[in-house]
Formats: C-alpha cells, structure tokens, sequence
C-alpha cells in the first residue's frame, strides 16, 4: 500500500520537483489517497500509534434508496490522533514520491518530453522514454490535422519551461 500511496502522490511531487510549485490538479488523487490512508489507519488496524482496533461503526441509512454512513465511536482526542496519524502517513509517501522523482528525474524528463509529442503513450512507446530509446514509429494512427504545423508534423505548442534536471546526464 505504500507503493500505491506513492504512486498516488507522484503527479504532484511531480509538479513540486519540475515546477517549483503545485497546482490543483492532484486535488482528486489527494482524495484517494487520503481516503486510502484514513481506512488503513481506521479499519484495517495499520497504525502502530493506533494499534490493531477499528475505529467507527459503518452503518446503512435507508432513505431514498441506499446509503452508507459511519457513526463515530470515538473521543474528539482519538479524532485528533486519527487526523495526525493520516497526516505522518500522507507526508511519508510524499516525501517517498519527490525523492523518487529526484532520483529518476532524467526519466521523468524524457517522458514528459514523449508526452508533449504524442499526447497519450503505449505502454511500449513509455518503456522505450524511460529507457532512453527513441520512440517506435505510430503505424495506426495519423496526426489530426488541427495537431499539424505548416509541414505536416505534429505542432507541439509552446515550449514548456522546465527547471534544469540535477540528474547526472
């Protein structure tokens, strides 16, 4: 799970490592991972601060069809410990997910260079980025006319601005 926690705040350790700066676009895998940890920590007993118990009670309420509630059965004071436990958890994985990106960060460059110029990659077309290799020739699909410069070749926009890599080359 923690693989999966990173893995979830890797877009935005992404931003923070290129970019200096985040944006709102991981708000929904904040979500995720938050509703991740909160069920690690409150229902599968995977906090050694909180010890194997589950905290909350999942209750179904009938009204208009079917919904599914939580009633709390536990002290404000073990909602603070609940809240500080997914908070270490999160900025764990965080940290996790920005080294990862550091120590690949030469990868992390050549894909989101492949990505400018395709917009979508196989999962081929990803193995050949992250190894260095040029990308294999698209044989399926044409360039959409309004993706094409003046010589029939895909117009890639404007330039991004992305901080020098400290990977060595």
């Amino acid at each position: 799970m923690e693989a999966e926690m990173a893995k979830l705040l890797g877009g935005r350790a992404a931003e923070e490592v290129v970019f200096d700066e985040i944006s709102t676009g991981a708000s929904n895998d904040l979500e995720k991972v938050t509703q991740l940890v909160r069920t690690m920590v409150m229902h599968y007993g995977m906090s050694d601060e909180l010890g194997p118990v589950v905290y909350g009670r999942k209750d179904e309420l009938v009204f208009l069809g079917k919904e599914f509630g939580e009633q709390r059965d536990f002290s404000e004071a073990m909602a603070q410990t609940i809240d500080n436990e997914v908070r270490d958890f999160i900025m764990r994985a965080h940290e996790r997910a920005k080294q990862l990106m550091i120590d690949n960060r030469a990868e992390l460059d050549r894909v989101a260079e492949a990505l400018l110029d395709r917009e979508t990659l196989s999962a081929e077309e990803f193995t050949a980025a992250m190894q260095g290799r040029p990308l294999p020739e698209r044989k399926d699909k044409e360039i959409p006319p309004e993706r094409q410069d003046e010589s029939g070749a895909a117009d890639r926009g404007p330039e991004p601005v992305l901080k020098p890599s400290t990977a060595a080359a």
